[in-house]
């Protein structure tokens, strides 16, 4: 699950007014305006200038992007109006796909809200809101989600209430208790509520919330660090060093997309620090293993940071900022780099699908904080082929040939029928960032 923190939270109740917003524009009707009306009260404009630093004084309206599961649309948010500040789209497309209703909503869907949303009458305009309760769907709520560290973009559901059971994955029991209060504030007179929220840290995995269940029924910290996968210890680090709190919102998922993290048990609390001390000794070779960098979770503004510094040939990254988020993030800068070169193809076999390719480091990343990122420090393998090549069955030659360690394969017999395949094979070029002899002879080294 990617859940990121949630900084604020809108509900809409769907009546007559948030209906003929999103149904459609019908002209000479009641079904003419492309926005959403908001509250003019201070508190709300507060919240409002709170939450999105883009909004300065004098501001009229801040660029948005409404985002759902299967899409997204251009928006405003509109501060400054003849009436009261509202959230806007653009008239020629309508409303956000997330808000409108569908003849068969589904929760694969963009759409939630059963109706017929092609009529251009205004009779059965309105008929479509009146047979709601008749279709099962119950009362609709129009949800904006603003996520921690998203200035530009709100995130946009709909869910129901007392729904039949064909509904069912859209009901507002899912959503977390404290947006669940902000529904039952709402009504036709009063259609609006929101909240801000203190959230923070990181949510945790399943592999987390494994982890500290296993570390709560034991009271041996060595043993639960040795029984757990890489995936995990590093996963766990740094959930301990930055436990989540608050509500957690997943944007790629659609109505469960809801996370509240549980509190740190007493004994998780009072042994974090030693269980920290001791992960940290084993992340040195767990961080160096690049197919376990590639399962890293990312942040997208580093990721983004370090593909420019690839780009200006800065290849360096120091262990002082090397966090197991940034050792992901520096992965997919040069894996993206790394496989683009090679064409996403295996440089030794030649497999193509991406599930099992690695761009493979041919001087280690804990060996050489300068050449982290250079792409000729790296060479696109298959999962097998970077297994053999990280632990020297597999060693590469200045001409770029292939030859099996077979010291080191030993009686394996299956493993040496695998790998003497392509024992004196050339290595396929890349279209560029061609793998430097001098990381060759240093990777050689390491098994001599």
């Amino acid at each position: 699950m990617s859940a990121r923190a949630v900084e604020w939270v809108l509900v809409i109740y769907y009546g007559p007014s948030a209906h003929r917003a999103t149904y459609g524009r019908l002209d000479d009707t009641k079904y003419t305006k492309d926005f959403i009306q908001l509250s003019r009260t201070p508190r709300f404009v507060n919240d409002i200038k709170s939450i999105f630093p883009t909004v300065t004084a004098g501001s009229r309206s801040v660029p948005l992007t409404y985002v759902w599961p299967t899409g997204s649309a251009p928006g405003e948010l509109v501060l400054q109006s003849a009436d009261r500040p509202h959230l806007k789209w653009e008239t020629s497309r309508g409303a956000p796909s997330a808000w409108k209703m569908s003849v068969s909503p589904n929760d694969a869907a963009a759409e939630t809200i059963p109706g017929n949303p092609t009529y251009t009458d205004f009779t059965q305009a309105e008929a479509e809101l009146s047979g709601l309760a008749g279709r099962g769907a119950g009362q609709p709520y129009l949800i904006a989600v603003k996520l921690r560290g998203d200035h530009d973009r709100l995130h946009l559901r709909a869910y129901l209430a007392n729904p039949d059971k064909k509904f069912a994955w859209a009901d507002v029991l899912l959503l977390p208790e404290e947006v669940q209060l902000l529904v039952e504030k709402t009504s036709q007179n009063s259609a609006l509520a929101w909240s801000l929220f203190q959230s923070g840290g990181i949510a945790p995995n399943s592999e987390v919330s494994s982890a500290l269940e296993t570390f709560d029924n034991t009271n041996d910290p060595m043993s639960i660090v040795q029984s757990l996968t890489s995936s995990q210890c590093l996963a766990l680090a740094d959930y301990l060093e930055d436990p989540g709190y608050g509500i957690f919102f997943d944007p790629t998922r659609n109505h469960d997309a809801w996370l509240k993290p549980a509190a740190l048990t007493t004994k998780v609390k009072t042994s974090a620090s030693v269980l920290v001390e001791i992960l940290r000794t084993k992340l040195p070779s767990l961080l160096d293993g690049d197919a376990v960098a590639e399962t890293l979770e990312v942040s997208s503004d580093e990721v983004e940071a370090f593909e420019e510094q690839i780009r200006t040939e800065n290849y360096s990254v120091p262990d002082t900022v090397a966090t197991v988020k940034t050792r992901g993030s520096a992965q997919r800068a040069f894996a993206n780099a790394v496989k683009g070169n090679y064409g996403g193809r295996c440089a030794i076999t030649g497999i193509t699908t991406r599930d099992f390719l690695v761009a493979s480091h041919i001087v280690p990343w804990s060996l050489d904080q300068s050449i982290r990122l250079d792409p000729s420090n790296g060479i696109c393998l298959s999962l097998l082929m970077d297994r053999a090549f990280e632990n020297g069955y597999l060693l590469i030659q200045d001409d770029l040939a292939v030859n099996v360690n077979w010291d080191k394969v030993g009686g394996d017999t299956a493993l040496g029928d695998q790998l003497s395949l392509y024992d004196g094979q050339q290595l396929i070029l890349p279209g560029q960032g061609e793998p430097r002899v001098a990381y060759l002879q240093r990777r050689r080294a390491l098994f001599s």
